[in-house]
């Protein structure tokens, strides 16, 4: 954190919002130094403290993204503090999230885009826990894009947990939640690191099931709830749609390995779930992350993107330096405001005799000497 320094002296905060959470907003801004974007993270302090978030659960969340250094989790750069707000400063990601992605396409994707996305956000997880970190909220909307890497992101749930720990916080998105965070109310000893790969599973079933989410169920009412006898049994229904639906014949020869994966990760038994450091090895992922490094944009395709994102910070700039002038201009104004009213702002010259009749014709000056007095009535007959 700089000393002495506030978030606006080293950072231009445009009125571009890209998030809104419980205790803040996340806004674009631009490096003063680099001209680059950077995405800041603006928490009221105020407002979180009313809806029960302490300053050390926000301290914690710092702490944690410092510890991190890996491509495929979302960087700390700096962080900031005043009276009214946290202001964190984080690298900034302009392709979006996965969720948002995924919903995009209808979710038709390639075999090898989903073996490399899975692959991305287990090697996000597998960093974490080996630096002792469980995140506890993994999920497609927790993933954004940037240059075509998955950035792992919302470290609000994070915790420091050693392999040997567990926890008993109820914590999560209940949809991606193991059975043992379910079970916490039922006496459950707690939970550990192998949550964050269930939760990966889960993912994985999504991209390779044309998104359907393996414990959603819907009911008459067209309402959707989880189907918890299948979440306790981690009882996973691929259906149709592997096979011959949204990821088509080219996928049909690897619906197997895929779905061998996905069961390993998905398993009720702590026991046996593959660790993320065991998933990083399985052979489908490696197959199919080799693949979709072939199948990457042409340079020509990387090209354009990098041009398109330069015109984007010249168009940053040339906004802050407008706003730069603007306050230029307002701070004069006020200037020429605050001085003293005796002070006449001529728009036109004048003559000498009719500056020195307006000047000696002034009753402003109260304590004008004798000689002062005489001049004055010399020029005003």
């Amino acid at each position: 954190m700089g000393i002495g320094q506030s978030v606006d002296d080293a950072y231009f905060q445009q009125k571009v919002k890209l998030g809104q959470g419980g205790f803040g907003t996340v806004w674009r801004a631009v490096d003063k130094k680099t001209n680059h974007f950077v995405a800041v993270k603006q928490i009221d302090k105020l407002q979180s403290y009313w809806q029960g978030a302490k300053r050390s659960e926000i301290q914690l969340e710092i702490d944690i993204l410092r510890a991190c250094d890996h491509e495929n989790v979302t960087k700390l750069y700096t962080y900031f503090e005043d009276s009214q707000n946290i202001s964190i400063v984080l690298e900034y990601c302009d392709g979006g999230d996965l969720d948002d992605k995924l919903k995009e396409q209808g979710w038709q994707l390639r075999e090898a885009e989903a073996g490399a996305w899975t692959r991305q956000i287990c090697a996000a997880i597998a960093h974490l826990h080996a630096r002792g970190i469980c995140h506890r909220d993994i999920k497609p909307g927790n993933f954004m894009f940037s240059s075509g890497l998955l950035k792992l992101s919302d470290f609000g749930f994070a915790t420091f947990l050693r392999t040997d720990e567990t926890s008993k916080e109820d914590v999560g998105t209940p949809a991606y939640m193991a059975p043992e965070q379910h079970l916490l109310k039922k006496g459950s000893k707690g939970y550990g690191h192998p949550v964050d790969v269930w939760a990966a599973g889960c993912t994985l079933h999504m991209l390779v099931s044309g998104g359907r989410h393996p414990f959603i169920k819907t009911k008459a009412n067209s309402k959707q709830v989880l189907d918890m006898d299948k979440l306790y049994a981690g009882t996973l229904d691929f259906g149709a749609s592997m096979l011959g639906g949204l990821m088509g014949g080219a996928f049909q020869p690897a619906a197997p390995e895929a779905r061998s994966l996905c069961q390993r990760m998905v398993c009720p038994d702590i026991e046996k779930r593959l660790s993320a450091d065991d998933v990083l090895q399985d052979s489908w992922l490696t197959r199919t992350s080799q693949e979709a490094i072939l199948n990457a944009p042409s340079l020509t395709e990387q090209g354009y993107a990098q041009h398109f994102r330069q015109l984007q910070q010249q168009l940053a700039i040339a906004e802050r330096q407008l706003k730069e002038a603007e306050e230029r201009e307002l701070s004069l104004k006020s200037r020429l405001q605050s001085q003293d009213d005796s002070v006449m702002v001529v728009s036109i010259p004048l003559t000498l005799p009719e500056c020195m009749k307006r000047c000696y014709a002034c009753t402003s000056c109260t304590k004008a000497s004798p000689v002062q007095k005489i001049e004055r009535e010399r020029v005003v007959r």
